[in-house]
């Protein structure tokens, strides 16, 4: 393998933007955070009394943004003033008196920007990201000092979000590489999913890489911009070339003799091909292998129908007869946005979800707020900081299951009850005078049992006269559409399925074989994967996941994780590069202790609650899609890396010294 890539540090603030004159700085401040401004002044003048009482914002509630912090409007007048002179300083490249670099320091100023106390651990997160992200340079992290052997070589497999961040790690170490795609173009699932409707559920500034700040059009993009971005990333990155599109991994094969792995492929038409390299990164993710649903006489159907991740180029709607089996978040995605436009929409729900206000749906970002996180990168660290905050352990303390909780059928815990309480008063007030809508949208587990979703629309839509939602499965599939489980009969044009995927099965869409042969798909009994924090598997040496299971977080950064376990393994290479390891993998006693403490922390949260099914759980009813961990939990886990916690092959000229 011979693909060469070239180590590329592009900028992250406004590099080649214009300077902001003071009247652009004035409009913009008039349009930004007011907790925000408050710890830009904290940090630029330092003092003190940016962060007392007089000017404390209130806290998180919900999603929901706060863009005053709730204080009195003559002391965002003075807020607002103060800080032109403040970025005035940042923008002529002044320091800032306070670097927050010091954990106390930060537990006292973030505990008043968020408007509670945080966890001192919670503290040391948010110290390392300020200090990565208010940086002036994309090159946020202390790179390793290590040359990686001659010859050392790395396959990708994957061209999404993981396969990115795998990019960025092994230009840092500078390793070569290549990726194999199967699609097209990069981008993941956000190549893939081009339904009406489709877009992110996560805050866009949280749904972007620390390493390329995206100026987001939208507080939650869709699916275009997201695309578009990633595959931006690609190209500043540099790497295209070194990506083979419309090219299947159908096999990895570890060689005991040479540690060597043999990667075959197939291209678009239908050759096959060979490749060896020293290690393999998969960024295979969970959520692209289309699950369709075990029903007699789907072949039957004379209509057209598809799986919502392979929506067909150039489908139109207008006037048709629709069925969209499932009600999960493609569902609530599609629907409202093909209702305006077909004759009748039939939505056959087997359970329903619970559904959160979302008052920044397809909400731009103010033009003036645009500016300050386009030119500066301590404003934008702590906007990061407070989304980080607010959509990632705030919430933790609901999904925790209090044994002594007398009400076990319908919440897990007193703030559980009280999520459950907030969100059916929504759900009732979103389909007040329809008592038939809410008897089927209010669900009866837990909230949070399943992933949480927004409102872009879907209530609004159940309540449309040419929209019907049925409470049940579908039974059959015959020649002019669905038969339900209650015998009702719908006729239809189109059948959607919007059944979700194959998410427990992991590394599914190729045989993958370590140490002796041994079948991943065997040791993992198919959808029981194991993995050591979802990136190293006993017996696969030089074999490393982005995205394995266990490692992807039930509340947050997606994107967060993905750089942290990207950080750790390229701290991983470097510690085998220094002690001359040819090959690694995770012991199968730290495996299991990993294992143990996933399972028994799952087992106190809403995630294993008998009272519904998720994708989240495999077919034994085992938790393996998300972690069980707190976002500071898992990032102490994976801050250093332990070559105690792996089987260790050294390099042959080392064993000979010895």
């Amino acid at each position: 393998m011979t693909n060469t890539t070239t180590k590329v540090h592009h900028k992250t603030d406004s590099h080649g933007a214009p300077a902001l004159t003071e009247e652009e700085v004035r409009e913009a401040v008039e349009g930004a955070s007011v907790p925000v401004l408050l710890m830009v002044l904290y940090q630029v003048t330092g003092d003190e009394s940016w962060i007392g009482p007089r000017f404390a914002p209130s806290h998180f509630r919900g999603v929901s943004p706060r863009p005053t912090g709730d204080i009195a409007e003559a002391d965002q007048r003075v807020v607002r003033d103060a800080a032109v002179d403040a970025i005035a300083s940042l923008l002529a490249h002044r320091r800032p008196v306070l670097d927050l670099h010091n954990v106390r320091d930060m537990e006292k100023a973030a505990s008043f920007f968020l408007g509670e106390p945080i966890d001192r651990r919670y503290a040391a997160i948010l110290t390392e990201e300020l200090r990565r992200r208010s940086a002036d340079s994309g090159d946020l992290d202390e790179l390793p000092d290590v040359t990686p052997p001659a010859g050392a070589c790395a396959i990708v497999i994957g061209m999404g979000i993981s396969g990115l961040a795998a990019i960025h790690l092994l230009q840092q170490l500078g390793i070569e590489f290549t990726v194999f795609e199967r699609g097209a173009d990069a981008g993941g699932v956000w190549h893939q999913n081009r339904y009406p409707g489709a877009g992110v559920d996560t805050p866009s500034h949280l749904y972007s890489f620390s390493f390329d700040y995206r100026d987001w059009d939208r507080h939650f993009e869709l699916r275009d911009e997201l695309y578009e971005y990633f595959n931006g990333v690609l190209d500043s990155l540099d790497a295209r070339t070194g990506v083979s599109f419309e090219t299947e991994v159908v096999s990895a094969v570890y060689d005991d003799n040479t540690a060597l792995w043999t990667v075959t492929t197939r291209n678009r038409d239908g050759d096959l091909d060979t490749h060896v390299a020293n290690m393999v990164i998969s960024g295979v993710g969970s959520l692209n292998q289309p699950k369709l649903p075990s029903i007699a006489g789907r072949e039957k159907f004379e209509g057209l129908q598809f799986h919502s991740n392979r929506w067909p180029d150039g489908l139109d709607l207008t006037g048709k007869r629709v069925a969209i089996v499932g009600a999960g978040a493609s569902s609530q995605q599609i629907s409202p946005s093909i209702a305006p436009i077909v004759e009748h929409l039939a939505i056959v729900q087997r359970s329903p979800q619970w559904v959160a206000p979302f008052d920044q749906f397809r909400e731009e970002v103010p033009a003036a707020e645009r500016t300050l996180l386009q030119h500066l990168p301590l404003y934008r660290a702590w906007n990061w900081i407070g989304l980080f905050y607010q959509h990632g352990d705030k919430i933790i303390d609901a999904l925790r299951v209090d044994p002594s909780w007398p009400h076990p059928e319908r919440s897990v815990n007193l703030r559980n009850d009280r999520q459950r309480e907030f969100l059916t008063g929504y759900i009732e007030s979103a389909l007040e005078g329809r008592p038939d809508l809410i008897e089927k949208a209010v669900p009866d587990y837990p909230p949070f049992g399943k992933r949480m979703l927004l409102d872009n629309g879907w209530y609004r839509t159940l309540k449309r006269e040419n929209v019907d939602l049925f409470a049940s499965g579908v039974s059959d599939v015959t020649r002019s559409g669905l038969t339900l489980s209650t015998g009702e009969q719908l006729d239809v044009d189109v059948v959607i399925w919007a059944t979700g995927f194959e998410a427990a099965r992991f590394l599914s869409s190729l045989e993958v074989r370590g140490e002796g042969g041994l079948d991943l798909s065997k040791a993992w009994d198919d959808d029981d994967p194991r993995a050591y924090l979802g990136v190293s598997i006993p017996h696969f040496p030089n074999f490393f996941m982005l995205g394995g299971p266990h490692s992807l977080p039930g509340s947050g950064s997606f994107m967060y994780f993905m750089e942290l376990q990207a950080r750790y393994l390229r701290d991983l290479l470097a510690e085998m590069f220094r002690k001359n390891i040819t090959a690694i993998s995770a012991t199968e006693d730290s495996t299991n202790r990993y294992n143990e403490l996933v399972d028994t922390m799952h087992s106190k949260t809403v995630w294993t609650h008998p009272g519904f099914a998720t994708y989240y759980r495999n077919s034994k009813g085992r938790v393996i899609f998300v972690m069980p961990f707190l976002n500071v939990e898992y990032w102490e886990m994976v801050r250093r890396p332990d070559l105690g916690d792996f089987d260790i092959l050294e390099d042959a000229a080392v064993q000979q010294a010895r």
